[in-house]
């Protein structure tokens, strides 16, 4: 008798090798359950004796290391794992998640991580490596999921990271020694080329707006010039808002991040801005249905297909991307604008700069 994990024994196998019934069995003990299950393979198509010894020797094999190293439960055809809170006996795919339910994620982000987690358990069952516990996970065991789930290398980068924050998590709380993403390498991905809206689309989109969408004049003017994202924009209340120094101040969403950051009111907008804050009642969102203020938060794609319906030329955020490629042409800084992560380190110690940098954004003008 053999002394298995999850206080389970298992009989030695017997090899039965009549001519009419080939198989291998054994008995396996389950603790809580008195009657034993008969763990069997038939090998009785192998007609030749030769290729059924074959077959017998690399049963044994399969089988013994089915129950002995893998942790599997013939009865209930599963591997066994712990359950609970985070230990390092859990399933990969099971850690993944406890260690997501510690984390602070934005909605959209959290969608994301989760669908990763899927797809990520799903290969492994695939590639046959769903028996491994957290705390024998490897970087050869993530890499090779990874390059089986992911089409393409932006995907394969950007799947890496998401995983590779949770594998901290997992680290952090002593399910395994080391971060199996640390390791692997990025993929080249070449990053495309920005699509940009010439003057004449701009002066068409104008048009288009103000015979048939008018409503959605103010959001177009205000989220042209404020190098934003759509969500931030949507979650602007008029506390936000101050127009005495044309300033506002947005919660940038993006991954676990949740920072609150200023943003300039440039001249080219201020009337926009207030005519819409004319229409501002207590504390209403800024922007809501029909892109008037109201007490509902819209979804970014509310905003996504409207465009797509109504406008239909290119997509929204090619306006950001346009309005950033127009700042460096008039000798701004589009990364001021924009908000990007790589200048936050700088301004954290540069105590006076943030000022400096909101008060050189009201001055802006767009070149005609």
């Amino acid at each position: 008798m053999k002394n298995l994990n999850f206080g389970c024994r298992r009989s030695d196998f017997l090899v039965t090798n009549s001519n009419d019934d080939w198989f291998i069995q054994c008995r396996f003990y389950e603790l809580g359950r008195k009657t034993p299950f008969t763990y069997r393979r038939r090998f009785n198509k192998f007609k030749n004796e030769k290729e059924r010894k074959q077959v017998e020797k690399l049963l044994l094999k399969q089988m013994s290391e089915l129950l002995d190293e893998k942790d599997y439960n013939p009865r209930i055809k599963q591997y066994m794992f712990n359950i609970g809170d985070l230990n390092p006996y859990l399933s990969v795919f099971e850690s993944l998640n406890k260690a997501l339910e510690l984390k602070q994620y934005t909605p959209e982000y959290k969608k994301q991580v989760e669908s990763a987690i899927t797809r990520f358990n799903e290969t492994s069952k695939q590639l046959s490596l769903d028996y491994i516990k957290i705390k024998d996970v490897e970087l050869i065991h993530v890499k090779k999921i990874l390059e089986n789930f992911c089409c393409s290398n932006h995907s394969f980068n950007y799947t890496k990271k998401m995983l590779s924050s949770l594998f901290t998590e997992l680290v952090d709380a002593g399910c395994l020694r080391v971060n199996p993403c640390t390791g692997i390498k990025s993929k080249i991905h070449i990053v495309e080329r920005k699509d940009l809206f010439t003057d004449e689309e701009l002066s068409e989109i104008e048009e288009i707006i103000l015979k048939d969408q008018p409503q959605f004049y103010n959001f177009y003017k205000i989220f042209f010039y404020s190098g934003c994202r759509v969500p931030e924009m949507l979650s602007l209340r008029k506390k936000d808002v101050n127009i005495d120094r044309q300033e506002f101040i947005i919660t940038l969403k993006k991954g676990g991040l949740y920072v609150q950051e200023k943003r300039a009111i440039t001249a080219d907008v201020l009337q926009f801005w207030k005519s819409q804050l004319s229409k501002v009642k207590d504390n209403d969102y800024i922007f809501s249905k029909k892109f008037q203020p109201g007490t509902t938060v819209l979804h970014r794609d509310y905003v996504y297909k409207f465009w797509k319906d109504k406008i239909g030329l290119k997509t929204i955020y090619t306006l950001k991307h346009t309005f950033l490629d127009k700042l460096e042409e008039s000798n701004y800084n589009a990364q001021i604008a924009a908000g990007h992560r790589d200048d936050r380190t700088t301004s954290i110690y540069t105590v006076g700069r943030e000022r400096r940098r909101l008060e050189a954004q009201k001055k802006m003008t767009l070149k005609k």
